[in-house]
């Protein structure tokens, strides 16, 4: 009898907690869900350059991590090489780790690119391990080689948020900086067609998720 009275007050107790953990269930679930509906709503973003006509800069800054983006930053590179500007902009890359070395860079480039490529063109940053951090340190290198003016390369998928973040750090920072972007469309989906694959599922929602921290969440501090 005893036993059977304290398992009958254990199972109320648990009510509660059971209810309480199926709401927060529940909640989560919408919430993904809401950001499974909401998520294209990154791909709403038009770059401010074409890939055609290419606008004088002092760096092209390519974010490492997704794929093809250094490839296609390096080709971007060649063509203001090609063209012979003077000085001809430094392709800079963010975030590459710090076991990059110039070997695992020109392993990434075109042909073409590497054979006249030199250390010189070239700022290889290992430090920054996100896009806030890759923000940070790309500042510090404008502000010390008196840069005003970049050319941003990244995927369509994280140019939004990377665009607002190297924006605000910019202001924030006291550090005028003009940043046009160039989307590097190497991804094994297609922007409008994201919902078609996991891997594009994926992608789209955890950056879109990322996205409303930064948008709605994040506050930049001035310290770089």
């Amino acid at each position: 009898m005893g036993s059977l009275m304290i398992k009958r007050v254990f199972s109320r107790s648990l009510r509660p907690l059971l209810f309480a953990s199926s709401l927060l269930g529940a909640l989560g679930c919408g919430v993904l869900l809401l950001a499974f509906v909401l998520a294209g709503e990154i791909y709403d973003y038009q770059d401010s350059v074409d890939g055609v006509h290419l606008p004088p800069i002092d760096a092209v800054v390519c974010l490492a991590g997704g794929r093809g983006r250094i490839a296609g930053a390096g080709d971007i590179w060649y063509r203001y090489y090609e063209a012979g500007l003077k000085p001809t902009p430094v392709l800079y890359l963010s975030g590459m780790g710090p076991q990059s070395t110039w070997s695992v860079l020109t392993g990434q480039l075109r042909r073409g690119v590497r054979d006249v490529i030199q250390h010189e063109n070239v700022v290889l940053e290992t430090e920054s391990f996100n896009t806030d951090a890759n923000a940070r340190w790309l500042l510090r290198y404008a502000k010390e080689r008196g840069w005003r003016r970049i050319l941003l390369i990244t995927s369509p998928y994280h140019m939004k948020r990377a665009h607002y973040i190297f924006e605000r750090l910019s202001e924030a920072g006291g550090i005028p900086i003009e940043i046009q972007t160039l989307s590097i469309f190497q991804e094994p989906f297609e922007p409008g067609e994201w919902h078609s694959n996991l891997h594009g599922i994926r992608v789209t929602v955890t950056e879109y998720l990322k996205w409303i921290h930064y948008r709605y969440f994040w506050v930049p501090d001035r310290s770089l």
